[in-house]
């Protein structure tokens, strides 16, 4: 049996699902709020949905191609995400930085949270930095591609692009905390490794993924290992520099959620990013490996709809 909820067909195992998280919160004697904070859970809102790259790793699998979201939307659903205990809106896309207005956007956020960031691929980085500092921008996130590392070294090493040494350089002086996501290829642990002390010595946090070569899908193929041990060492030297950045690597861990056991699409699951996300498409999707949970905001019971979509969002392990 089946309910309608929007234009979308939700089974009613959603109901059964949501009421199941609701009595768990309630034996841990948690409010959503309190699941919230304790997961670091945020809500991640996508302001358009095209992108001027097609980076291989990216994490919009079953996202719009286009649409954009308005201000008028944003300004009701940061609100309402507050009220259910929020404390932390990423911006997304697509690119989001393809959008002239992307400053006002993050200044209305900051009417209503403090901890306010984008996530970009930093190609118009140059043309909207400043204005996102004067909106009060707390956090970046910047995802690179190794091609333009390549062109910014040398034979031997990697290095860092023009365009994104403004951004580190304004970081550094403690405007916004910085962090780059940086995908490993297999056959550059070398290069790797030397440029993550280049960042990590100017104060810049990085997150490290493992990149399949082309071709290889077997998870075993990659030295994870390796990778491993050589975020240790870095870490390790960095820990006695001061003002020096950290490297997190991203790994797996198997998802174990109520919602979780009743997902066709477990079984490829490789979901890392806790967020709960208003799409260009107003849809609220608290799972980026599944379209299962999707659900439209409804702008007339806005708080019911931003709360049902965090308490799955928040239901990923216990």
């Amino acid at each position: 049996m089946s309910v309608m909820l929007g234009q979308l067909t939700v089974p009613r195992r959603r109901d059964d699902v949501i009421d199941q998280i609701r009595s768990r919160l309630a034996e841990r004697g948690q409010t959503l709020a309190d699941a919230i904070r304790e997961r670091e859970l945020y809500f991640r809102i996508s302001v358009v949905g095209t992108c001027n790259l097609s980076c291989t790793f990216c994490h919009n699998e079953g996202a719009p191609a286009s649409g954009k979201i308005s201000l008028g939307v944003v300004g009701e659903a940061v609100p309402a995400a507050v009220r259910a205990g929020f404390t932390r809106v990423q911006f997304t896309g697509g690119e989001p930085l393809l959008r002239p207005d992307i400053g006002d956007f993050v200044r209305l956020a900051r009417e209503h949270v403090d901890d306010v960031g984008v996530t970009t691929n930093g190609t118009y980085l140059p043309q909207r930095l400043e204005a996102l500092l004067d909106a009060g921008l707390a956090r970046m996130h910047v995802s690179l591609q190794t091609e333009p590392l390549v062109e910014a070294g040398t034979k031997d090493a990697w290095g860092i692009p023009d365009w994104l040494m403004p951004t580190v350089e304004r970081a550094a002086s403690g405007a916004f905390t910085l962090r780059l996501n940086l995908p490993v290829p297999a056959d550059s642990l070398d290069r790797t490794e030397a440029f993550l002390y280049l960042l990590t010595a100017r104060g810049v946090n990085v997150k490290v993924f493992s990149v399949l070569p082309e071709g290889e899908v077997r998870e075993d193929s990659y030295p994870l290992a390796a990778l491993n041990a050589l975020v240790d060492r870095v870490n390790a030297h960095n820990s006695t520099v001061p003002g020096a950045g950290e490297v997190l690597l991203r790994g797996f861990r198997p998802p174990a959620g109520i919602r979780c056991s009743t997902c066709g699409d477990l079984p490829r699951c490789k979901e890392q990013s806790h967020s709960l996300r208003l799409g260009a498409d107003l849809l609220l999707r608290p799972c980026l490996a599944t379209r299962t949970w999707d659900a439209p905001l409804q702008r007339d019971h806005i708080d019911a709809s931003v709360t049902e979509a965090a308490l799955l969002a928040l239901d990923y392990a216990w």
